[in-house]
C-alpha cells in the first residue's frame, strides 16, 4: 500500500498566492517587521504608563497616610494640653494649631478628636471640650454637613457630633430629621433628640412613619437607661399603642415593660387583638413582665386565638404564671395535635398544679404513646 502525503505549496509559492489577494496583501503589510516593532513599542510604553499610574496612586496614598497622621498627631497633642486645663477662659489657641485648622482635612480630624474626647470625659473636661469645639468654629462645620440633603452620610454625621457636643438649641433642626426617609440620618436624629433631653425625646414617635428597626428600639432603650430615673409613661404610651406604625406599638410595649408601667396593662391587653404577630408577641412578652392573679386567664383565653409560635411563648410563661386555676385549660392542650404544645402543657401542668403529676401518670398509663416518654422527659429533666 502505497503511503499518502500533503503536498504542501512551498513558501515561495504561498507569498505568491497572498499576494494575489487584497487580504493576503494587507495581511502581509501588517506583519512586516517595522509594524510589528511598532506594536511592541506601543505594547512596552502602555505597560509603562499602567507601572507609572500604579506608582504614583500608591505614592500619592503614602504621601497622604502620613500627612494625615502628622496632622492627627499635631491634633491631639494641641487637643490633650488645652482641654486639660482647669479653665478656658483667657487662654489663647496657639497660631500655629489654628494655622493647621485651615486644612478642611484637619478640620474634620480635629472635630473627630473632640467628638472621642467628649465620649470619654465628663464633667469639666467635658466642659471644655465643648467650649473648645465652639471656639475653633467647628460647630459650623457639623451644621453645614447636617443641611446636606445629597449626602446622607454627612447630614448623620453631622447630627451625631452636634448632639455629641451638647448643641442644646440645634435640637428643633435635629428633631425636623427624626422621620427623615434616610434610615441612618432618621436613627440618629432619634438618638440625638433623646440625648439632648432624655424621656422628652420620645415625643418623635407620636410623628414618625417610618419602621424602627429592631436594633434601634434596643439602642435607643440603652440611651434611656444612661438618664437613670424611671419615667412615668403612662399618660404617653396608650396614644403610641395606637399608632397605624406598628414598630412605634412594639417599641411602647418594650418601654411599658422596662419601665414597669403596671397602670396601662389594659391598653397592654387590648393589643392581643392586634393584626400583627409581632405586636402580639410584643403584647405578650410586656403582660408578663407586668402580670398579676389575672394574667394567666388572660394568656389562656387568647391562646386558641393565636399562631403556634406564640402559643409556645405563653406556655413559656405559664412555668411561672399557672397555678391549679389553669388545671383544665392544661389538661385539654395534651390533647393537642402538636407535641410540642403538649410537652410544654404536660411540664407546666406538672411544675404548677396540685395535682398535675397524678393526672399525667393517670394518662401515660391509659395513652403509652406519647405520654410515657413525655413523662420519662420530664422526670429527666427534675
Amino acid at each position: 500500500m502505497r503511503p499518502f502525503y500533503f503536498d504542501f505549496p512551498a513558501a515561495d509559492s504561498l507569498t505568491g498566492v497572498l499576494l494575489d489577494t487584497t487580504v493576503g496583501r494587507q495581511f502581509l503589510e501588517l506583519m512586516s517587521p517595522d509594524n510589528l516593532m511598532r506594536g511592541v513599542e506601543i505594547m512596552v510604553a502602555m505597560i509603562a504608563i499602567v507601572v507609572i499610574l500604579i506608582y504614583a496612586t500608591l505614592f500619592t496614598k503614602k504621601n497622604a497616610f502620613f500627612y494625615t497622621s502628622r496632622i492627627r498627631n499635631n491634633i491631639e497633642v494641641w487637643i490633650s494640653h488645652i482641654i486639660l486645663e482647669e479653665s478656658l477662659e483667657g487662654l489663647v489657641i496657639p497660631r500655629k494649631f489654628r494655622n493647621l485648622l485651615k486644612n478642611p482635612e484637619a478640620r474634620q480630624l480635629a472635630i473627630n478628636e473632640l467628638v472621642n474626647c467628649k465620649k470619654n470625659f465628663s464633667g469639666t473636661v467635658a466642659e471644655n471640650i465643648v467650649k473648645l469645639y465652639l471656639e475653633l468654629g467647628l460647630r459650623e462645620d457639623s451644621v453645614r454637613k447636617m443641611k446636606n440633603i445629597r449626602r446622607w452620610y454627612l447630614q448623620a454625621k453631622g447630627i451625631q457630633e452636634l448632639y455629641l457636643m451638647d448643641q442644646h438649641d440645634m435640637l428643633k433642626r435635629i428633631y425636623k430629621h427624626t422621620n427623615s426617609r434616610n434610615p441612618f440620618v432618621r436613627s440618629e436624629a432619634q438618638t440625638g433628640v433623646i440625648y439632648l433631653t432624655g424621656f422628652d425625646g420620645l415625643r418623635f414617635l407620636d410623628v414618625v412613619s417610618y419602621p424602627i428597626s429592631l436594633w434601634h428600639q434596643i439602642k435607643l432603650l440603652e440611651q434611656l437607661k444612661l438618664f437613670g430615673k424611671k419615667e412615668d409613661l403612662s399618660d404617653r404610651i396608650p396614644n403610641w399603642l395606637k399608632s397605624p406604625n406598628d414598630t412605634v406599638v412594639i417599641f411602647a410595649l418594650q418601654l411599658a415593660a422596662e419601665y414597669q408601667q403596671f397602670s396601662i396593662r389594659d391598653h397592654v391587653a387590648g393589643c392581643m387583638v392586634h393584626p400583627n404577630k409581632e405586636v402580639r408577641t410584643q403584647a405578650i412578652r410586656t403582660l408578663v413582665r407586668l402580670a398579676d392573679e389575672n394574667t394567666p386567664r388572660l394568656l389562656a383565653g387568647y391562646f386558641h386565638k393565636e399562631h403556634f409560635d406564640n402559643q409556645v411563648i405563653i406556655l413559656d410563661a405559664f412555668a411561672g404564671l399557672a397555678t391549679d386555676e389553669q388545671e383544665d385549660f392544661l389538661v385539654r392542650l395534651l390533647d393537642a395535635a402538636d407535641n410540642i404544645i403538649r410537652l410544654k402543657a404536660a411540664k407546666v401542668l406538672v411544675q404548677n398544679c396540685a395535682n398535675g403529676r397524678a393526672i399525667l401518670e393517670r394518662r401515660s398509663e391509659r395513652d403509652p404513646e406519647p405520654f410515657e416518654r413525655i413523662l420519662r422527659h420530664i422526670n429527666s429533666d427534675r
